[in-house]
């Protein structure tokens, strides 16, 4: 069997990130040893940029009792305007996110509808390794069982990722899991009903200052084309309102600093779905 780069094992676990959640119930110990799990892989594979990982955010947003809210995802009818290469990339990785999102609060249904959405599209970007009718037989067949469709999406992923490495498509990977990232913030901000510095969700929002820095190394790392520096411009720009927060004293965040960051993540991801 052909050895695994780096990059491809990174992406597997960002991607698997992204799109599968764990079984998030009462069942306290299997969290546990899922959140060891993931850990162990982090510390084995040594990742250079420490990428987020968005289904982390909404394990973190569900366990705060924030209200699932499926009017903020992507609409799957957005999914037939999407043209360029570039924004069939980039909508990947945000239907991946809501996915998860969907998976994460046990929305069976939608993870269902999610899947076939995201599937169209990776098979418009030649992703068929990861989207076969198999994996689509699998799913109708264990939609209401949570650890089945965890591995379904965890194998298709993984066949996806595989493919676009063995291809050299680093780049395209990059786009997507950014994709992803963004849309997480997206569905974060918008599940903080009144603001508070002290409020678990509004915290957790500003410390993706970090992830950001690191997910712009990242771009930084790849030999940019127009498509990766179009993404790079973005990632910057948010960045910019970010690094506000290094003046803060007394608080990790202001109300207007929050504002800020709020409406230039609702202001670039409506660019990327439109």
């Amino acid at each position: 069997m052909k050895q695994i780069s780096l990059f491809t094992k990174i992406a597997f676990l960002l991607i698997s990130l992204v799109i599968i959640s764990s079984c998030v119930n009462d069942n306290t110990e299997k969290k546990k040893n899922i959140d060891k799990s993931i850990t162990e892989q982090q510390n084995k594979q040594k990742i250079i940029f420490k990428l987020p990982s968005p289904v982390e955010l909404y394990v973190f947003l569900h366990d705060n009792k924030a209200a699932y809210n499926k009017d903020i995802l992507n609409s799957t009818e957005n999914s037939n305007k999407y043209y360029t290469n570039y924004s069939k990339l980039i909508n990947f990785g945000i239907y991946a996110s809501d996915l998860a999102y969907c998976t994460v609060y046990g929305k069976t249904q939608e993870t269902f509808v999610y899947f076939k959405t995201t599937k169209a599209l990776g098979e418009d970007l030649g992703l068929n390794e990861g989207f076969n009718e198999i994996i689509i037989k699998r799913i109708e067949k264990n939609q209401y069982r949570t650890d089945s469709l965890y591995q379904i999406t965890m194998d298709a992923y993984w066949d996806a990722c595989t493919y676009l490495e063995d291809l050299g498509e680093n780049k395209k990977l990059s786009l997507i899991l950014a994709g992803g990232w963004l849309e997480s913030l997206h569905i974060a901000v918008n599940s903080v009903d009144k603001f508070s510095p002290d409020n678990n969700i509004v915290i957790r929002i500003a410390e993706q200052q970090l992830l950001l820095e690191n997910l712009i190394g990242s771009f930084q790392s790849l030999d940019k084309d127009k498509q990766t520096q179009q993404m790079l411009d973005k990632l910057t720009e948010l960045q910019i309102s970010f690094d506000k927060l290094y003046d803060n004293t007394d608080v990790i965040i202001t109300k207007e600093q929050f504002n800020e960051i709020a409406n230039k993540i609702e202001d670039i991801r409506n660019q990327l779905i439109n």
